[in-house]
């Protein structure tokens, strides 16, 4: 089985021995992976890769994604790519035709229906707002108002009211939780663009979100639908104790200790990514979005 290998020590160089992915650190090897055991190779920070295991890799149709050592995306390496025409072309006629607003609605819809899970609650005037509205300002509106509504519960979710969490802020995150917040949406949103080219989408092209910069913006837009999830999984690790304040540094910005990075790494991998409801959900929503573009 293919697994999702992340490699977060610093001042670690990557290179390539006969079919193998071997780790070096101070000349001295650290650990292997066999490349057909590698679905996508996650970079955190000062880590080094050389030419020939990333030709390796690619010829073997395996992503590298390189963040910074805070969960950043920084970019991607990818094989040609994936391109289903039929799909795309679809893609493309929804994005210029009056259907793009339709879309966008669909996944701020999702995301209600998330939120209401979460608060036990339904937002009916919410609702009705969104399936009235034909203006691209009022859907962005709705889906701003729904997210203050969801931060002001998941503040109350949180147990210790010492970690200083007050409101959903990132460029820097002011706070361990908003530091991990951000580090875990990086990560689902890193997976999310993946999965957009290997399906065949064009990750740019997208609906709620406009594009900005070199943003895959398709994968923020799906990424919408899962920020529940991710935000309550990280409420729970600092509810639990297993993540604490104490398990961050605060330099510039807030960022977890090297085994703190490690260890959330080792539980995100177990819980988020090996989820079979997360892998659920993922395919449940590419299924909805082939039937409605």
């Amino acid at each position: 089985m293919k697994e999702i290998v992340f490699i977060t020590k610093q001042g670690v160089k990557l290179k390539r021995k006969d079919n193998q992915i071997v780790a070096v650190y101070e000349r001295n090897k650290i650990s292997s992976f066999p490349v057909n055991r590698i679905d996508k190779l996650f970079l955190f920070g000062n880590v080094e890769i050389t030419t020939s295991a990333v030709s390796f890799l690619l010829s073997k149709n395996v992503d590298i994604f390189l963040l910074s050592y805070s969960g950043r995306l920084k970019g991607v390496i990818t094989s040609p790519l994936r391109s289903n025409y039929t799909l795309r072309l679809k893609q493309y006629e929804a994005f210029t035709s009056p259907r793009n607003i339709e879309i966008a609605k669909f996944f701020v819809f999702q995301k209600i229906k998330e939120i209401e899970k979460f608060i036990g609650k339904q937002f009916t005037e919410l609702r009705n707002k969104l399936l009235g509205t034909k203006d691209y300002s009022e859907i962005l509106g709705i889906e701003g108002r729904a997210s203050a509504l969801f931060f002001e519960k998941f503040k109350e979710f949180l147990d210790n009211k010492n970690l200083q969490f007050e409101k959903r802020e990132y460029n820097p995150p002011p706070d361990p939780v908003n530091a991990l917040l951000s580090l875990s949406y990086s990560i689902f949103y890193s997976l999310l663009f993946s999965i957009t080219l290997s399906k065949g989408y064009d990750p740019y092209i997208s609906f709620l979100h406009r594009k900005r910069g070199t943003h895959g913006a398709f994968a923020s837009d799906i990424m919408e639908i899962f920020r529940v999830d991710l935000t309550k999984f990280v409420g729970v690790l600092f509810n639990t104790g297993i993540i604490t304040g104490e398990d961050f540094e605060n330099d510039s910005e807030y960022l977890l200790k090297n085994n703190s990075l490690k260890k959330f790494i080792r539980i995100y991998h177990e819980n988020v990514i090996q989820n079979e409801t997360y892998l659920k959900k993922i395919n449940q929503v590419f299924q909805q979005l082939e039937k409605i573009l």
